[in-house]
């Protein structure tokens, strides 16, 4: 009898290791594809093997893991439906806009691959071991990045390695190097992890938390990532606004705002370290609400609805694909050759969208003015109906998975990072992102668990 209890309980143990291993592998899939790419010379079609990786990962998970956990059983049902009602929109609006069904399938997966990670995280009962090495994975993968981020700018800047064209401030990209606009993800990532290990990794001494926050600050001036600082204040801004229950923290947390805010604008006025903000604001008549900014900026709410031809569009959109999104906007295009033979379909909407983008001055200078954000692709292509299943994977994660403030303030900036350019639809950000929330998930888990136990 005790032979079998034990063997019971090394399979357990092996389940919870294969559940945990397979997610870093998911995670690694994305987060790692690009640097690997850049330094080994591997082909590029390595940057999208998380396509099948995470679809497998998620279901191997979700089929082997024999959680007897209530909370984690109602979550992943939770976020099967709503991924579900997300395809039965994306499938409705390619029928009658005549998609491709690989329209379809990637253009899911772009949306839905983040949703599905963080379903699986949250699905494996992990043990102290297998959560120690999630939790390492996450916190090693968050230094590597800032560490080859501060690498490649003395080498960028003096000509030893080449980014493509980029100089040593687009070109610090860590571990997403080299990618469009990888400076602002790999400085998005640094200060996501240097907020999470200065507020919860309670074991490292205080001197090397607080000198991560100063790094990924340093990281986000070097590498000049206005768009990153504004999506993080926007996020601050918003998670105050909706969790309002304390008014004296609230008092002090928009205080706080102030504070800084006022603190930032003398900066931007009197040190030459930010003068790349003074820029756009010595930019005369951008701001007007004629000006260059607005136009631009909202141009796809203008542009893209002159392509409809039916009432039917203004529910479901153009067509997955079709617009202003990252898979209309850049991947179709780039991988054509393999993806064309295969059915897939391009709309004359999205090359309208970049005429648009590639005709503005303003776009061109700063990825801050681009047209072709996330929200709008996921409205462009999906209409209305798009855009309210995807938020409504967004409440269920805010409403069951995000444990405290710090998951909700990622879920916030990431929404923020939506109205600048698409970081939401960029797989390595999203899967940190994912990473991050499924940890502090667990984190409370077995805090409650401990606290269970000693109250037992």
């Amino acid at each position: 009898m005790q032979s079998t209890s034990l063997e019971k309980k090394r399979l357990h143990k092996k389940g919870f290791y294969k559940g945990s291993t397979l997610a870093i592998a998911a995670f690694s899939s994305a987060f790692y594809s690009r640097i690997v790419c850049s330094v080994t010379r591997l082909p590029s079609l390595l940057n999208h093997l998380h396509f099948a990786i995470v679809p497998f990962t998620t279901l191997a998970i979700l089929t082997t893991a024999r959680s007897k956990d209530s909370k984690q059983i109602s979550i992943a049902w939770m976020l099967l439906c709503g991924l579900l009602i997300l395809l039965g929109v994306m499938t409705a609006s390619a029928l009658i806009n005549n998609a491709g069904i690989i329209n379809i399938i990637f253009d899911f997966l772009i949306l839905a691959e983040p949703f599905m990670l963080l379903m699986a995280i949250v699905c494996v009962p992990m043990s102290t071991e297998s959560f120690q090495r999630f939790r390492n994975w996450t916190i090693y993968s968050a230094y590597a990045n800032m560490a080859l981020a501060f690498i490649q700018w003395p080498l960028l800047k003096f000509h030893k390695i080449s980014a493509g064209g980029l100089d040593q401030t687009d070109g610090m990209a860590g571990v997403f190097f080299v990618s469009g606009a990888g400076n602002y993800v790999s400085t998005t990532v640094s200060i996501y992890f240097a907020i999470y290990y200065l507020m919860f990794a309670r074991s490292a001494p205080l001197w090397l938390r607080v000198g991560t926050l100063c790094g990924a600050i340093f990281q986000l001036q070097l590498s000049d990532s206005k768009q990153v600082l504004f999506a993080l204040l926007g996020g601050w801004a918003l998670l105050i606004i909706l969790t309002i229950k304390d008014f004296t923290k609230t008092l002090i947390s928009i205080s706080l705002i102030i504070i800084f805010s006022i603190f930032f604008y003398w900066c931007v006025q009197n040190i030459e370290a930010f003068a790349a903000f003074k820029n756009y604001l010595d930019k005369d008549g951008i701001f007007a609400p004629n000006g260059e900014a607005a136009r631009i900026k909202l141009v796809a709410f203008n542009l893209i609805p002159t392509f409809y031809h039916s009432p039917l569009n203004w529910l479901l959109g153009l067509g997955p694909g079709h617009t202003a999104g990252r898979l209309g906007g850049w991947l179709l295009k780039e991988n054509w050759a393999i993806l064309g033979p295969l059915g897939a379909t391009m709309h004359p909407a999205s090359q309208a969208m970049l005429d648009a983008y590639y005709g503005s001055w303003l776009a061109m200078e700063s990825t801050m003015f681009c047209p072709m954000f996330g929200w709008a692709g996921i409205w462009g292509d999906l209409g209305l109906a798009g855009l309210c299943a995807y938020l409504l994977l967004g409440v269920i994660v805010w409403r069951y998975v995000c444990v405290d403030n710090f998951c909700r303030f990622l879920l916030l900036s990431v929404a923020c990072f939506g109205l600048i350019f698409t970081q939401m639809e960029e797989p390595g950000f999203m899967f940190y992102c994912a990473n991050a929330i499924g940890l502090r998930w667990h984190e409370n888990r077995n805090r409650v668990l401990t606290q269970q136990g000693m109250s037992h």
